[in-house]
C-alpha cells in the first residue's frame, strides 16, 4: 500500500533522463546498487522514500494512462512512499520531492490526487504531502486493527523526528568534546505503553533529549576487578540524581552536561541503582507498526 508520484516535463523542454538521474545521484544518498533506483533512508530518523526510473510504457492500456498527453512528455521518474507510517515520515520525503520538481521544473501525473487525478499538474508547496498526510492517516486509522498498528501521539511523534532529525548538525556544532545521542521508541512489554530512551555510556560530556528512560552503560574499578553493567533508570530517578548537574541547552526541552561537571557526576553515575534491564522490560518498536492516528471503530 503505497502513494505514488508520476514526474513530466514539457513538450518543449530540453531535459533528458540522463541529467535527471544525474540530479538525483547528486542530491540523494542512495543505498541501492541499482543504476535506476534512489532508495533513500536517513540512519538517524529511520525514514525512508524511493525513486525509481522505468523503461517506457508499451502496452494499449498503459499507453493510453501514461504517456498520451498533448503538453507533456512523460520522464519515466516514479516517486514511492508507503502508507501506513508516522507522519514524520511524509514531513521527511516531500522536502525533497518538492525541491525536485521546482528545481527541474517538472509536473506531476497524481493518482492520489482529490481534484484532477488524470492529468500532470505543477503541485503547490506542501499540497503533495498534505496530500500524502491525510491519506496516510485515513488508510492508518482503516487498517489499524487488520495489520496489528501501534497508535503514537502526531506531537510526540514530531518532537521524536524533529530531535533525531537534528542530531548529527548538533553533534557536528559541538565537536568531539560532547556526544549527542540518538532517541529510540520502545514498547513498555507490561502495558504496551510507547516510550522514547537515551542512552549514557560512562558519564561521559552529552546532550539529553526528553526521555522517559535513560540507558546507563557503567564500567568503573571496585576493589582488583573492572565492573560493569548496564540498564535503565526513569526520568525521575534520572532528574533526582543528575539534574543538579545539567544546564540548558539550545534545542527544544533538551539539557547538556559539560566536561567539568560530567568528572564531578562520576561517583553518583555509578552509584546509580539499575531498575530495569532492558530485555525483560522492553522491546524495540518497529516504525512500520507505528502510526499517529487511532482505529475507526
Amino acid at each position: 500500500m503505497s502513494y505514488d508520484l508520476y514526474f513530466y516535463k514539457r513538450k518543449n523542454s530540453n531535459l533528458t533522463e540522463s541529467q535527471i538521474a544525474e540530479y538525483l545521484t547528486n542530491n540523494l544518498t542512495s543505498t541501492s546498487e541499482s543504476d535506476t533506483q534512489w532508495f533513500v533512508e536517513n540512519e538517524d530518523t529511520e525514514t525512508y522514500f524511493s525513486f525509481d526510473q522505468n523503461e517506457p510504457e508499451t502496452d494499449e492500456e498503459s499507453i493510453e494512462l501514461f504517456e498520451n498527453f498533448t503538453d507533456f512528455d512523460n520522464t519515466h521518474f516514479t516517486f514511492n512512499l508507503n502508507y501506513l507510517r508516522p507522519d514524520f515520515f511524509g514531513q521527511f520525503a516531500f522536502e525533497f520531492v518538492d525541491k525536485f520538481i521546482k528545481d527541474l521544473d517538472l509536473f506531476v501525473l497524481n493518482p492520489q490526487s482529490t481534484t484532477d487525478p488524470d492529468n500532470p499538474l505543477k503541485p503547490k508547496e506542501n499540497e503533495l504531502y498534505e496530500n500524502w498526510s491525510e491519506t496516510n492517516s485515513r488508510n492508518s486509522a482503516n487498517f489499524f486493527k487488520e495489520y496489528g498498528l501501534e497508535f503514537y501521539p502526531l506531537e510526540k511523534s514530531n518532537d521524536f523526528y524533529n530531535y533525531n532529525r537534528n542530531k548529527s548538525l548538533l553533534q557536528e556544532k559541538l565537536g568531539d568534546n560532547y556526544y549527542v545521542p540518538k532517541l529510540y521508541l520502545f514498547k513498555r512489554k507490561s502495558d504496551g505503553q510507547i516510550v522514547t530512551i537515551c542512552t549514557w555510556t560512562e558519564h561521559i560530556p552529552k546532550v539529553f533529549p526528553p526521555a522517559d528512560y535513560y540507558l546507563l552503560t557503567k564500567k568503573y574499578k571496585k576493589l582488583f576487578r573492572t565492573v560493569e553493567e548496564a540498564g535503565l533508570i526513569s526520568s525521575d530517578t534520572f532528574k533526582n540524581r543528575f539534574g543538579s548537574f545539567l544546564d540548558n541547552f539550545e534545542f527544544k526541552n533538551c539539557k547538556i552536561i559539560h566536561p567539568d561537571k560530567a568528572e564531578k557526576v562520576k561517583d553518583i553515575f555509578n552509584s546509580t541503582k539499575i531498575e530495569f534491564k532492558l530485555a525483560d522490560f522492553f522491546e524495540r518498536m518497529q516504525f512500520e507498526k507505528l502510526v499517529n492516528v487511532k482505529p475507526n471503530e
